[in-house]
């Protein structure tokens, strides 16, 4: 795995961004092993099914990874509700005021 920091850009780094590299480097290693553990994970499960019981193994890959394959044609793009939304942004903007100290 490569880190993505050039050797000569790192020279040019303050003590923060390295520290700040080296935890991004540290964090993405840590997602893309919990990524391949369920992979691993699921795979064995799959393998669990074709050997104990063929007949309920997955006809395809859709339905053996259901949240990683999505068919587009089958689903709508879910709009979400405008006055929800406004709610939302209000509340945000809200803590903004309160977190810069700003009174209404």
């Amino acid at each position: 795995m490569e880190s993505g920091v050039d050797a000569v850009f790192y020279w040019e780094m303050t003590y923060g961004e390295i520290i700040a590299a080296i935890e991004g480097f540290q964090q993405r290693f840590k997602i893309e092993a919990q990524l391949h553990a369920g992979m691993v994970y699921k795979l064995g499960s799959l393998i669990g099914v074709s050997v104990n019981d063929p007949k309920k193994y997955p006809k395809n890959i859709q339905k053996a990874f259901p949240n990683l394959f999505t068919d587009t044609n089958d689903e709508e793009p879910k709009q979400q509700d405008w006055q929800v939304m406004k709610e939302r942004i209000s509340s945000y903007n809200e803590y903004l005021k309160q977190k810069r100290g700003e009174t209404n």
